[in-house]
């Protein structure tokens, strides 16, 4: 099916009874309206994400198929890509490889292309759109209808939003192959300076509202733990609860200053809201944190910042934090000042804010950072250690 809008009158040079032709309605306005209103006249099993000027493999309709067929769990499977210029020809840009990207030669028929690698499906890169998932995108018709489809109200970055709604529902799968070709020309939405700016500001704000949950689905399929430190106090649902006293949100109680008895890389997720702050020696927190959770798991930290006055506010409040006080955990230039640091974490998001008006006039402000679990296991999306 082809969904025209604006005025377009494209018709395919060839006749082909599978094409269906439709005109979008006059006053549907938006990317998201546009993809939602083509989705709900669709009527296949699988709906398959791309860019108009785009070019899918010979393959590429099969190989999803093969894919969903494979397996049964996932909602979505994606694949590598190549760019290509405006004429079709190789191109050789790069995004930087110092924030996880791997590019290798590839030969489609006749063509030599340059393929970037789509990275795995962990919940710090489908929570942002530089890391998420790439085209070739496909899912499950049911699945999209489960999950609400596109936003018809956003302009921007309505796959973000879907990919991470999906995400929560069920698996990823990556097809370890290059299926698709990405043309770019000056009219690319990442080149016009005023979309990209949105762009940039919204993944933030999409990234901010889905990678909590991102992060207890990520953990709920691969069979990890996802905890809650200091759960006496508002333990959210989902969290196995851990505090040094007894209560009835609390699952075990532990002294975490001394370790806690799970095992190593048991946990997908370890969830620290205000929390830090009421233990003494901030590096055995952090050491202990990262013995836990698995390669790609996410320590969800939100604390009482030093940038104003609540940290200090508190009689209880006994380690002070803001953002520089994450630096020695995640750059070995700053860690070996620290030689009891052994955690390798890689920063997923860190920001200073006020929760609300309350906070901002009484200058109560949190420090927001959640940081990756760097192990054995594959490379992820994001500045890399150093």
């Amino acid at each position: 099916m082809v969904v025209r809008n604006n005025g377009n009158t494209w018709v395919p040079k060839f006749a082909d009874e599978r094409i269906k032709l439709l005109d979008a309605p006059d006053d549907l306005r938006g990317v998201g309206a546009l993809k939602r209103f083509a989705c709900e006249h669709a009527s296949g099993e699988f709906l398959l994400e791309f860019d108009h000027d785009d070019i899918l493999t010979n393959n590429a309709l099969t190989a999803v198929v093969e894919a969903f067929d494979a397996h049964p769990d996932s909602c979505f499977v994606y694949s590598h890509a190549a760019q290509i210029k405006e004429d079709s020809s190789r191109c050789d840009e790069m995004f930087n490889a110092d924030m996880g990207w791997i590019y290798r030669d590839i030969e489609i028929g006749e063509k030599s292309l340059l393929q970037f690698d789509s990275f795995l499906p962990y919940p710090s890169n489908v929570s942002y759109i530089w890391f998420a998932p790439n085209h070739l995108r496909a899912f499950r018709r049911s699945v999209y209808l489960e999950v609400g489809g596109y936003n018809a109200d956003l302009a921007v970055l309505d796959d973000q939003d879907l990919m991470c709604r999906l995400y929560q529902h069920s698996a990823f799968t990556l097809i370890d192959e290059c299926l698709y070709l990405q043309r770019i020309h000056p009219g690319n939405t990442q080149s016009i300076s005023e979309v990209n700016s949105t762009i940039q500001q919204e993944t933030i704000r999409i990234y901010d509202e889905y990678i909590e949950g991102n992060a207890l689905a990520f953990a709920r399929r691969a069979g990890l733990l996802a905890l809650d430190l200091g759960s006496r106090h508002n333990k959210p649902e989902g969290y196995l609860g851990i505090d040094i006293r007894e209560g009835e949100s609390v699952d075990i109680v532990a002294d975490i200053r001394e370790g806690i008895d799970l095992p190593d890389n048991c946990a997908g997720v370890i969830r620290a809201v205000d929390f830090l702050e009421h233990i003494p020696d901030k590096v055995a927190i952090m050491n202990e944190c990262y013995r836990l959770l698995a390669h790609g798991g996410l320590l969800i930290s939100l604390t009482p910042s030093s940038d104003g006055r609540g940290a200090f506010q508190d009689p209880t409040h006994v380690s002070f934090y803001n953002e520089n006080s994450f630096w020695y955990y995640v750059n070995s230039n700053y860690a070996r000042f620290v030689p009891e640091i052994t955690c390798r974490f890689q920063m997923s998001r860190s920001v200073t804010f006020a929760p609300d008006e309350w906070h901002r006039v009484h200058n109560i402000l949190y420090v927001n950072v959640n940081m990756i679990a760097i192990k054995d296991g594959p490379r992820l999306g994001g500045e890399l250690l150093i």
